[in-house]
């Protein structure tokens, strides 16, 4: 619950230790200290608050790099593997996620899941696209804070969202408004930064508020967390949705595969990707990919060239 007042020496306080925590995180985080900032965490927030909204996010994008969940470039046959792991997979905090905790992740935009995913040369992927059964409009806390870090890109739609932010703040206190900038600041700072993939404890601010906001904020009610995609420098969003959310509102319309021929990695400033095929048939009652119906966007001879020159198997 909000308080209707906050003394100004209480608001130092909280501001001493949200700098304290920002510290430790930029230091970087360790399985020493991970307990102790989860502890910290739960008994040193005096409350927590955030926006809540509500719209129809109506088509999402996701890229999966099929060895990554089958173990080797071979052509995904079955739904689930596009979807999200299950949480007895999830060993890792996520930027939307705890350890053990099953997240669906997506994107608007197709270069955004790309850019996201970051699949190398040689990999199969595959993206996926889902649309929203009907009018089914999701409840979701956006963050929206922290523009763009280009100089002179402004991101309209989380300039917008805090548009709406600034009007609804105003019925609160000062100092109210004062402490629940600064929790949103630090939240939003978990969310935005850069976290190397050779180390998931950093996302553990991000994933410990992830958790508050699904399953604590509002009663549970908060359906998904709508954020700025730090790959695409802020400028474009992502969406995490619950599991159960995601399987009663979505459903699989289209699915694409494709070879990575050259990444960034290699200097060639972005990505070439060899398109194979296209399908939009499904066996939804036994969660399988109907390829054989599928549209083949290589000739066959191209087709055995790449498989043979990336072991690709279909």
């Amino acid at each position: 619950m909000i308080p209707t007042d906050i003394k100004e020496n209480d608001l130092e306080n909280f501001k001493r230790l949200l700098e304290y925590l920002k510290q430790l995180a930029e230091d970087g985080v360790t399985p020493l200290i991970e307990k102790q900032l989860l502890l910290m965490l739960d008994n040193t927030i005096p409350f927590f608050a955030n926006l809540v909204l509500t719209e129809d996010f109506y088509e999402l994008k996701r890229i999966t790099i099929n060895e990554n969940v089958i173990g080797s470039n071979k052509r995904i046959y079955e739904i689930k593997y596009l979807k999200y792991p299950p949480s007895e997979k999830v060993k890792k905090y996520g930027r939307c996620n705890l350890p053990n905790q099953s997240i669906f992740y997506g994107s608007f935009l197709s270069m955004t899941a790309l850019n996201e995913m970051r699949p190398k040369k040689g990999q199969l992927i595959t993206e996926s696209t889902w649309r929203l059964k009907g009018d089914q409009p999701i409840t979701y806390c956006p963050i929206f804070m922290n523009q763009p870090v280009e100089k002179d890109v402004i991101n309209p739609r989380t300039y917008e969202i805090y548009d709406i932010y600034n009007k609804k703040i105003k019925e609160y206190p000062e100092n109210v408004q004062a402490q629940i900038n600064t929790l949103l600041q630090f939240i939003t700072d978990a969310f935005t930064k850069y976290v190397h993939p050779s180390n998931h404890l950093n996302y553990i601010f991000s994933a410990y508020f992830s958790n508050k906001i699904f399953n604590q904020f509002e009663d549970g009610k908060i359906e998904a967390i709508y954020y700025p995609s730090v790959k695409e420098k802020l400028s474009f969003e992502n969406i995490a949705i619950k599991a159960d959310v995601f399987d009663n509102r979505y459903e699989l319309i289209k699915v694409k595969d494709s070879v990575v021929d050259m990444d960034p990695r290699s200097g060639s400033g972005g990505y070439v990707m060899l398109g194979l095929s296209e399908c939009n048939s499904f066996d939804y009652a036994s969660g399988k990919i109907l390829w054989e119906t599928c549209d083949i966007h290589q000739p066959k001879d191209r087709i055995q060239y790449l498989k043979d020159k990336y072991k690709l198997e279909f």
